[in-house]
């Protein structure tokens, strides 16, 4: 089944205090998720506040299955926003925060629909409880279901899973993908977290300074032309500036990286370097780090003023802190940073 496009942002300009974004073109398709990622300040929740309608366009568009809400107010948009803090009522228990849109809209359901939404994100054993008395987690799941039992056209959520745990946070993006992909809601979600970002997004749209630098499925974002903005939010570490490469031009693999180096410098996937004892040909390094991660085993080498980072491996590396090891680097994993020099 092909779906329609639910929202529509097209040219979106605005402005707050001395911070300019825009402009602004993105999509947001039923039962799909739009990440918007990017650093602090970079604009993402000026964008949201700015689509949900509690901040003035400079210009621009935003429609939603064709018809243009941009100057409706924002209870009349049909849109769900959760902000940063969930906007929870803390004089209200936790059934009476799921019902509260569903009384101002004067649904003649609303006790059995939030009933029902209660259950779905498995609160129905605390709906007699305070949010002060819940867990972070449990705060959110409250938030998810207040939103979602109003009925909203698309749900725009501000830095969800901030305050969370890996696995508290892995185990709320699964449900709330679930409870997407069932109700065909789009999503537009803001985050500074590139691991909730490719956890969730059908698409990715990357911001810096108010602008978008990237704009697509999350899997394009490593395709294209690599620079070192996106590089980092793509986890990569090691990125060798220019700089940084002449430095340490006379050491070990830093010649051969410079020369295939794009006009930002270069990045090496951790995946693509190797070693073997120092009695083998190759450059010569020293194991700077070995250290367990939940992916496996990361050794990190000191390379002449280069930093390189291997794994993870679920294998133990067999080396230890000191160590004198050669050290290569397959060149097909090598990912020039910016345009080609």
């Amino acid at each position: 089944m092909v779906l329609l496009t639910a929202l529509e942002v097209r040219d979106l300009e605005a402005v707050h205090g001395s911070f300019r974004l825009g402009p602004i073109r993105l999509d947001a398709g039923g039962g799909e998720a739009t990440v918007v990622l990017g650093p602090s300040g970079a604009g993402k929740t000026t964008l949201l506040r700015a689509i949900a309608g509690f901040l003035p366009l400079r210009s621009g568009t935003i429609r939603l299955d064709g018809r243009a809400i941009e100057r409706l107010p924002p209870e009349r948009r049909g849109l769900g926003f959760v902000p940063p803090d969930l906007g929870l009522f803390p004089h209200l228990r936790v059934r009476a925060n799921v019902r509260y849109p569903l009384d101002l809209q004067g649904h003649p359901d609303r006790a059995r629909r939030a009933a029902t939404w209660l259950e779905r994100f498995g609160l129905g054993r605390l709906e007699a409880r305070y949010p002060a008395e819940l867990s972070s987690g449990e705060r959110q799941r409250v938030a998810m279901a207040r939103a979602l039992a109003a009925e909203p056209r698309v749900l725009l959520w501000d830095e969800p899973l901030a305050a969370l745990d890996v696995e508290s946070r892995d185990e709320l993006l699964r449900l709330l993908r679930t409870v997407l992909e069932a109700e065909r809601i789009p999503l537009l979600l803001v985050t500074h977290d590139p691991a909730v970002a490719f956890g969730l997004a059908s698409r990715l749209v990357v911001l810096e300074g108010g602008r978008a630098r990237f704009d697509g499925p999350p899997e394009g974002l490593a395709a294209g032309r690599l620079d070192r903005f996106a590089a980092r939010f793509l986890g990569y570490e090691n990125l060798y500036s220019l700089a940084e490469l002449e430095a340490a031009h006379d050491a070990g693999l830093a010649p051969r990286l410079l020369a295939a180096a794009g006009s930002e410098g270069i990045v090496v996937p951790a995946d693509a370097v190797r070693w073997t004892g120092a009695t083998d040909g190759g450059p010569r390094a020293e194991v700077a780090a070995v250290r367990w991660t939940a992916g496996g085993w990361v050794v990190a080498f000191r390379d002449g003023s280069l930093t390189v980072r291997s794994g993870p491996s679920r294998d133990p590396p067999g080396v230890r802190v000191g160590d004198r090891v050669a050290l290569r680097v397959e060149p097909e994993g090598w990912k020039p940073l910016g345009d080609a020099r």
